[in-house]
C-alpha cells in the first residue's frame, strides 16, 4: 500500500542539526567553512577531522579510569532520530517484509544515508579478471543478497472499461493468487460468492454457472447498516476470505473476479485496494508460494465497480442497491452494458532479501579486525506471518519499535561515529554498521553473514546487536551478553552511568535476535532492547507515535561511546560460551499460538514473566493471567523465552499442556489447549 499523504522527505539524510550534539559530545569542534569535496572516503574522514581537537576530553577521561557524564541530550539528535525512525515505520515502506517493495525503499533508504557519510561498502561484488576467471572484487557493494525462497509478481496489469484504461494501485489491483489471462468478456453480478454461509446462506443460486464470464462479486460477507458482520459479533467469519470467493466462482466457470469492498464496510482496510504483497500465502515458511487460479483476480473500487454498473442504463442498479439485495440472500444476474477487457501476466521469481552495510575502516593493528554494530530492518509487512492478533492478518504492521526503532538508531549511530573516527589517532578497530534483513522468519540475514562474512569469524571482535529500543519506560535499557566475552562487564559497566538511562545487565543472555547467530559461531555479543514487551508488539498499533525518541537516543549516546572506546582497546575479549543452549526455534517452526505478551526477553528469576494476555487466546481461556511467571510446561522447568520457545515448536493445534505458573508467590497448573498461529 502506498500512502496517498504527503510525507516529509529529508533532502540530505544526514542529520546536520544533530551534529552540533555529537561534537557536544566529543567536546571538540568543527568548522565546516571551506569544506572541500571529497573524493574518497578517507577524504571525508580527513576534512571533518581538519579542525578538530586531537585529544578530546572523553579520550582523556577514559585514560583516566573516570566515567563521564554525558550533557544533556541535544534536540538536534532527537529530532534527526525521530524522523527516521518515523519514516522508516510510515506506511509507504509496507511494513518492511522480505522482499516487498517497502524494504526496497527502506534499503535504499538506508545505502543512501551511509555512501552520503562516506563510509566504505561492506561487501564484495563479482567481477571477471583479465584472464576471464571469475573473481570477488572486495568493499564494493552496499548489499549482500540471499534468497528467501520464490514469490509471484504481476508483470502485465491491465483493465479498460469502454476502451478505457485504468490505472493499476489506484482504479483497480492484481492479488497474488491471480491466473494469467487476456480476457473481454460480459460482466456478471454474484452477491457475496459464498457457498453455505452462516444459516445455510448462499451468495447466489445453488445452480449458477458463469463460463466465459467477468464475475463481479462483494468482498466480506452479509452485515448490517452500521457493516458490520451479521454472523459474528467481532469482525467477520472465514466465509469472507477473498480466495473462497474466487476459488467458488472459478469452478463455475468465471473468465476472471473482481471483488469490490462495499463502501460502508466497518473495517480497517475498507477502502484500500489489497496488493499481491497484501494477499500472499498465510502459511508456510518463509518464501512459500502463494495459491494460483486459473483466471485473473482483482479487487477494485467501489467508484470502478459503479461504473460498470453505470453502462448498464438503469439508474436503481447501484453499488448500494446490490448490497442491499446481496445481505437478504442469494443473487447472481447478468450486468447490461456489453464486455470490458483485463490482461493480466503473473511471474514466479526468485524472493531476493538484503543485508545493507558499511564499514569505517580501522587503522594500524587493529585494523584488521571488526566491532559488528547490527539491528534488523525487516518486519512483517502485511502481518499475513508473523503477526500477534488473530484478526490482524492483512493489516499494515508498521514496526515502529520492531524495529524501526534499532534500525534508525544505527543510522544515527552511523554518523556519530563517523565523527569520532574521524578526530581518532592510533590503532583502532574497523567498525561495521550493518542492517540485517529476514530476522523475523528465522534470522536469515545474520545466518547468511555468517556463513559467508567479508573476514573470518576469528576477525569479529564483538558483535552489538539493537531490537526494539524505541518503548524506553522509565529510561530502563537492558543490555544483556555482557559474559559472553571475558572482561566485557568490567570494561562496560563504568559506562553505563552518566547515561541518562537504568541499565540492566542480566548475567545470563535470551532472546533469539541476530546476535544469536554470531554467539553460535564463537563471536562475544551484546544485545540491548527495552526492558519487556507491550502489547502493540507485532499488531498494527506498533506506530512511530508511541516511540520514545528520548530515550532511544540516550541508548545511541550510550552505544557511541562504548563503540568508540572498544575500538581503540588493544586487548581482546575472549569468548566464554554461556549454559544452555539449544539453538532457538524460529518462529517460522512453530505451529501454535499461546496468547501471552512476556513482560521481559531476559530476568534474573527463571520462567517468562506475563506482561498481558491476549483476549479469547489459549492462556485466556486456560486461566493465565497479566502478572504470573510462567516456569513449568508439561513437568519440564522453563528457564526463558528460549527454552520456552523449543518447547512450543513441539506442538500441534489442539494439544492439551498443563502449565505452571507462579502466582502470589505460590505454583498453580493449569490446563491450556493450544489454538493454531
Amino acid at each position: 500500500m502506498t500512502s496517498t499523504r504527503n510525507r516529509h522527505r529529508m533532502p540530505a539524510f544526514r542529520p546536520r542539526l544533530a551534529l552540533a550534539a555529537a561534537f557536544a559530545l566529543l567536546g571538540s569542534g568543527l568548522c565546516l567553512a571551506g569544506l572541500s569535496q571529497p573524493v574518497s572516503p578517507e577524504d571525508v574522514r580527513q576534512e571533518r577531522a581538519k579542525n578538530r581537537l586531537k585529544d578530546s576530553r572523553p579520550a582523556q577521561e577514559r585514560q583516566a579510569g573516570s566515567p563521564r557524564e554525558l550533557p544533556p541530550v541535544d534536540a538536534g539528535l532527537v529530532g534527526w532520530y525521530r524522523a527516521t525512525m518515523t519514516e522508516l515505520s510510515d506506511p509507504a515502506y509496507e511494513g518492511r517484509s522480505p522482499g516487498s517493495e517497502g524494504i526496497e525503499k527502506a534499503a535504499g533508504l538506508i545505502e543512501a544515508h551511509f555512501a552520503e557519510l562516506g563510509l566504505t561498502p561492506a561487501f564484495p561484488k563479482a567481477v571477471t579478471s583479465a584472464d576471464g576467471i571469475g573473481v570477488r572484487d572486495p568493499f564494493q557493494a552496499w548489499r549482500q543478497g540471499f534468497s528467501v525462497g520464490q514469490e509471484v509478481r504481476a508483470t502485465t496489469t491491465e483493465m479498460s472499461v469502454d476502451g478505457v484504461p485504468l490505472d493499476h494501485g489506484i482504479d483497480f489491483s492484481v492479488l497474488a493468487y491471480s491466473g494469467d489471462a487476456d480476457v473481454t468478456a460480459p460482466v456478471a453480478f454474484a452477491g457475496y460468492a459464498i457457498v453455505t454461509g452462516a444459516s445455510a446462506f448462499l451468495g447466489f443460486a445453488p445452480n449458477a454457472r458463469f463460463d466465459g464470464q467477468i464475475v463481479l462479486c462483494l468482498d466480506k460477507e452479509p452485515m448490517d447498516d452500521q457493516g458490520n458482520s451479521l454472523w459474528r459479533d467481532d469482525g467477520f467469519t472465514h466465509h469472507s476470505r477473498m480466495p473462497n470467493k474466487a476459488s467458488a466462482l472459478i469452478r463455475r466457470g468465471a473468465a476472471a473476479v473482481l471483488i469490490v469492498t462495499p463502501p460502508a464496510t466497518n473495517d480497517e482496510r475498507a477502502g484500500i485496494l489489497e496488493t499481491v504483497d497484501s494477499t500472499r500465502v498465510t502459511r508456510g515458511g518463509l518464501g512459500a508460494k502463494a495459491p494460483k487460479f486459473d483466471a485473473p483476480v482483482i479487487h477494485i473500487t467501489p467508484d470502478i465497480a459503479q461504473r460498470i454498473l453505470d453502462r448498464s442504463g438503469d439508474p436503481e442498479l447501484t453499488l448500494g442497491s446490490l448490497v442491499e439485495r446481496s445481505n437478504r440472500g442469494a443473487i447472481d444476474l447478468d450486468i447490461p452494458g456489453g464486455a470490458i477487457s483485463l490482461n493480466v501476466e503473473m511471474e514466479t521469481i526468485d524472493r531476493v532479501a538484503f543485508n545493507v552495510a558499511g564499514i569505517l575502516p580501522g587503522r594500524g593493528d587493529l585494523a584488521d579486525e571488526y566491532v559488528v554494530i547490527g539491528a534488523h530492518y525487516d518486519h512483517v509487512g502485511y502481518g499475513l506471518r508473523g503477526t500477534a492478533r488473530e484478526n490482524a492478518q492483512g493489516s499494515l504492521h508498521p514496526g515502529a519499535d520492531d524495529n524501526a526503532s534499532g534500525s534508525a538508531g544505527v543510522l544515527l549511530l552511523a554518523d556519530i561515529l563517523s565523527e569520532m573516527t574521524a578526530q581518532s589517532e592510533g590503532d583502532r578497530r574497523s567498525l561495521l554498521l550493518m542492517l540485517f534483513d529476514g530476522e523475523e522468519s528465522g534470522l536469515h540475514g545474520a545466518r547468511h553473514y555468517v556463513n559467508d562474512p567479508i573476514a573470518d569469524a576469528g576477525s569479529h571482535a564483538v558483535m552489538l546487536n539493537w531490537d526494539m529500543i524505541g518503548r524506553i519506560e522509565d529510561e530502563r535499557l537492558v543490555v544483556a551478553g555482557l559474559d559472553t566475552g571475558v572482561g566485557m562487564r568490567d570494561f562496560f559497566t563504568p559506562m553505563f552511568e552518566g547515561s541518562g538511562l537504568d541499565v540492566r545487565a542480566p548475567e545470563r543472555m535470551s532472546g533469539a535476535s541476530d546476535h544469536t547467530v554470531f554467539y553460535r559461531a564463537g563471536i562475544p555479543v551484546i544485545f540491548s532492547h527495552i526492558d519487556g514487551l507491550h502489547s502493540d508488539y507485532h499488531t498494527p498499533e506498533d506506530t512511530s507515535d508511541k516511540i520514545n525518541r528520548v530515550g532511544a537516543t540516550k541508548a545511541v549516546r550510550l552505544y557511541a561511546e562504548m563503540v568508540a572506546a572498544y575500538a581503540t582497546y588493544p586487548e581482546r575479549f575472549g569468548f566464554y560460551q554461556q549454559e544452555s543452549s539449544q539453538a532457538p526455534s524460529p518462529m517460522s517452526s512453530i505451529k501454535v499460538r499461546f496468547g501471552i505478551m512476556p513482560g521481559s526477553y531476559s530476568e534474573d528469576e527463571p520462567g517468562i514473566p506475563v506482561g498481558d494476555v491476549t483476549p479469547g487466546s489459549a492462556a485466556a481461556e486456560g486461566g493465565v493471567l497479566a502478572g504470573d511467571r510462567l516456569v513449568r510446561w508439561d513437568g519440564q522447568k522453563l528457564t526463558d523465552m528460549q527454552s520456552w520457545m523449543q518447547l512450543l515448536a513441539q506442538h500441534e493445534p489442539g494439544d492439551e499442556v498443563r502449565v505452571g505458573v507462579i502466582r502470589d508467590g505460590e505454583e498453580i497448573t493449569l490446563g491450556v489447549t493450544l489454538k493454531g498461529r
